[in-house]
């Protein structure tokens, strides 16, 4: 463990000139380029530590996922690859300069999750979001777990655990409080598959502390009263 904390340090000190920070709670993406980081790190796809293709084609190969629904997704680096695999991916997220940056323009659509919840317009088979969760603060979690309920299958997620530094890391928790919250939108933990989709993931966020979760009971009706907030683009 105490290695895999070292060498996830040495990643984010690697690519924290890439960091966008001038979007105050909307930033800390790292922005793609074709120049290796000083440390010789490629950034070709964004966040090193967010790219994982074999697990990916896992998801694609092996569960048979066929839609997506990528949050925080960035600049869509996540995006643009389950499209290249023939899925129907639709990225969202909160920064203007990702967006403008977007590898996926036409599958990227803008949204601050702390002005209300972004309602798909279809449900996907999963959702995955690698590295959001700790950007939003608590008292606007309801949002984009509301938002989560488009998972029609699966939900494959991450988070920064207390105390981890970042940008804008305002809701680190460990992995007991998000398996208690998902778990009260209508899906249940797996550790087999958390175990197995670890195994597969590439060094890096998933593989840290990635929670996969399995569909158990239909979404709830949306509470009276809360209107979603219209999203930019595309």
């Amino acid at each position: 463990m105490r290695s895999m904390i070292r060498r996830w340090r040495e990643r984010r000190l690697a690519t924290r000139n890439r960091i966008v920070t001038d979007e105050g709670h909307l930033g800390g993406h790292v922005a793609a380029s074709p120049v290796p980081a000083p440390s010789g790190l490629d950034v070709r796809n964004g966040d090193p530590a967010t790219w994982s293709p074999d697990l990916w084609r896992w998801t694609v190969e092996t569960l048979r996922v066929r839609s997506v629904l990528d949050i925080g997704c960035g600049e869509g680096h996540s995006t643009r690859f389950y499209r290249s695999l023939g899925c129907d991916a639709l990225g969202v997220d909160g920064s203007l300069g990702a967006h403008a940056r977007s590898v996926v323009p036409d599958a990227h659509v803008v949204h601050d999750f702390t002005v209300g919840s972004f309602v798909p317009t279809r449900a996907y088979d999963l959702v995955w979001s690698c590295e959001f969760v700790e950007h939003v603060e608590a008292r606007y979690e309801e949002n984009f777990l509301e938002t989560f309920r488009g998972a029609r299958r699966f939900l494959m997620m991450t988070h920064a655990l207390p105390g981890q530094p970042g940008w804008h890391h305002v809701n680190c928790q460990p992995a007991e409080y998000w398996i208690e919250r998902v778990s009260e939108i209508g899906f249940a933990f797996s550790e087999t598959r958390t175990e197995q989709s670890r195994r597969i993931a590439e060094a890096g966020h998933y593989k840290r502390t990635g929670l996969f979760f399995e569909r158990v009971r239909a979404p709830r009706a949306r509470a009276e009263g809360r209107t979603p907030r219209p999203a930019v683009g595309p």
